[in-house]
């Protein structure tokens, strides 16, 4: 089967995590000549997107604690002519000195760190005084019907909640007081939606099991086998759900964000 990291960037990036990064970028604007800190960047397309909107001026760095994803991310970069420079580690241990930044990103990343507390009070302490923060985060399952179908597939099958994760830091007061907590100051949160479309309705559950396993630790033991025999199962159980999805013969999945923006 295909490297999941690829996967997740031919196929989740466009269709998902691309638009996203645009609605991020719109509210953080990153200037030239900043030093840009994208956290939890995958397979960097918000630091990627970051650098061309810069103009080639400053500093980005990609920061992520799965090393396959970087190299994608690298190599994608190496691609565009983008002059990125990627890290791997832990957002509660970040390895650069206070103040190092002006700007700080994380799309869709924040809930999956245990210690959220502690990864904010890291990216405060990284940022100037005055810095900014702008992250985005997943509205709960239970305003994603479709997405909550196939968490409770999985957990059937695997006995994993993996779509439960994206979805775990949804509610905008939880997230406003730990940013303020962390010592943020003037903090924005406001809701947004659009629509995801994924081209091949055929492939989507093939594509969304290798997701997982790239983006999902609870998932990222999953070798080739267990992600064939997953999605064999997977196809059956989620093939109503995505005829219900279907658009002009493409998967129209409706997507629901939190969106914060903060000053260090």
């Amino acid at each position: 089967m295909a490297n999941p990291a690829v996967t997740y960037e031919r196929e989740i990036v466009p269709a998902l995590f691309r638009p996203w990064a645009n609605v991020l970028l719109d509210i953080a604007h990153p200037a030239p000549g900043e030093r840009v800190l994208d956290l939890a960047c995958g397979t960097g397309i918000v630091a990627r997107l970051a650098a061309v909107r810069m103009g080639g001026g400053g500093r980005v760095v990609g920061f992520d604690l799965n090393p396959a994803m970087l190299e994608v991310a690298r190599d994608a970069a190496q691609r565009e002519g983008l002059d990125i420079q990627w890290q791997q580690g832990d957002m509660t241990a970040l390895p650069f000195d206070a103040g190092s930044f002006d700007l700080a990103l994380c799309q869709h990343g924040l809930q999956f760190v245990p210690d959220r507390a502690a990864a904010l009070a890291q990216i405060r302490r990284v940022l100037r005084a005055g810095g900014r923060l702008a992250l985005t985060t997943w509205q709960g399952l239970e305003h994603h019907a479709f997405w909550s179908h196939f968490n409770d597939v999985l957990v059937r099958l695997i006995g994993i909640p993996a779509m439960a994760a994206p979805f775990a830091l949804s509610d905008a007061q939880v997230l406003r007081s730990l940013l303020e907590e962390a010592g943020f100051s003037s903090v924005e949160i406001r809701t947004h939606s659009m629509p995801a479309t994924f081209p091949d309705p055929n492939d989507f559950v093939a594509m969304e099991v290798d997701v997982i396993a790239a983006a999902i630790p609870a998932t990222q033991h999953l070798d080739d086998r267990a992600r064939a025999e997953l999605t064999r199962a997977a196809e059956a159980e989620m093939a109503a759900p995505i005829r219900q999805q279907l658009r002009d013969g493409r998967l129209v999945v409706p997507m629901h964000a939190l969106l914060a923006h903060a000053i260090a």
